[in-house]
C-alpha cells in the first residue's frame, strides 16, 4: 500500500508537469498540432488524475462511495482546465488568449483553494 505523501507527491509533481508543460507547449504553439504534444498533454492529465484518487483512498473515501462535494467541484474544475487549455493552444487573437489565460489561471487557483480548505 502505497503512503498518502506518496500520492500528494506524485500528484504535485504532475500538477507541476502539467503547467510546465501548457508554458513549453505555448512556446512552441504547433507542438499542440503534433502527435507528441497531445500525448503529453492527456498523460500528465491521466497521471494527475491518478494520484488524486489515490489521495482520496488514503484520507479515507471509500471505492464506490459518493464523493464530496469538494472532490466534485476539482474534479468539474480539471475538466474544464483540461478543455480550456486545449482550446487555448487554437486561438489566434492575442487579446482573446491573454483572456483565456487570466480565466485558466483564476479557474487553476480556485481549484487548488478548494483542495486547501475543501468547503462544503
Amino acid at each position: 500500500m502505497l503512503t498518502y505523501t506518496f500520492y500528494k507527491t506524485l500528484h504535485l509533481l504532475f500538477i507541476l508537469c502539467f503547467f510546465s508543460t501548457i508554458g513549453f507547449i505555448s512556446m512552441r504553439s504547433d507542438l499542440m498540432q503534433k502527435k507528441i504534444g497531445k500525448v503529453m498533454f492527456g498523460a500528465l492529465v491521466f497521471m494527475i488524475l491518478v494520484g488524486g484518487m489515490g489521495l482520496l483512498k488514503n484520507i479515507g473515501i471509500k471505492h464506490g462511495e459518493p464523493f464530496p462535494l469538494w472532490v466534485k467541484i476539482k474534479l468539474l474544475n480539471w475538466v474544464l482546465l483540461t478543455f480550456l487549455i486545449g482550446t487555448l493552444f487554437k486561438i489566434k487573437t492575442k487579446e482573446y488568449r491573454a483572456f483565456m489565460v487570466g480565466v485558466i489561471l483564476l479557474l487553476a487557483w480556485f481549484t487548488v483553494w478548494v483542495a486547501i480548505y475543501k468547503p462544503l
